[in-house]
């Protein structure tokens, strides 16, 4: 191959694993492995590409899952015997990103997708127009997307006039 010939080819998989790691339309989500949840990550409108993630799945300060992936992960046999509690604690790392959210419902652990990440003004679809959000500086998230269409989304947000109050809610995790 020819010098010249690599930039753009290497901008070609870039573009392509950027475009595969996109969240698709709801109701429209490929299907996954058995048992398995994919997570995939965003800031704003664009993807952020993770080849390998950290996560710290807890419930009620017991460890569930623990570890690094690189795309997705089995649904702990722990997260099976939750039964309509609100309580998970997850912590994501994505490179130098992270998220932590609390009060997660125990159905997240339904096989599949996983949407993690930060939105900014001017929001996208999940966020655009809600009066929640007319003053937020950023709102992280985490959508869940299983496969039987019973999703829920988990958010924080950083009101605009705080954001650089350094001990205030949009630094604390």
């Amino acid at each position: 191959m020819r010098k010249g010939a690599i930039i753009p080819v290497l901008l070609l998989v870039a573009v392509m694993i950027a475009q595969a790691q996109r969240p698709p339309e709801f109701g429209t989500t490929p299907e996954v492995g058995h048992n398995r949840i994919e997570v995939r990550f965003a800031l704003g409108d664009q993807a952020l590409v993770c080849r390998t993630f950290r996560l710290v799945a807890k419930h009620e300060g017991r460890i569930l899952l623990s570890g690094t992936f690189s795309g997705g992960f089995e649904i702990p046999a722990a997260a099976k015997t939750l039964q309509d509690k609100i309580a998970l604690d997850l912590e994501f790392r994505c490179g130098r990103h992270r998220w932590h959210f609390t009060q997660v419902g125990e159905r997240a652990f339904l096989q599949g997708y996983w949407w993690v990440g930060t939105d900014y003004p001017p929001f996208q679809t999940a966020f655009a127009g809600d009066p929640k959000f007319k003053n937020a500086a950023w709102v992280r998230y985490l959508i869940t997307d299983p496969m039987d269409d019973s999703g829920f989304i988990v958010y924080r947000s950083c009101p605009y006039d705080l954001r650089n109050v350094k001990s205030g809610p949009c630094f604390t995790d």
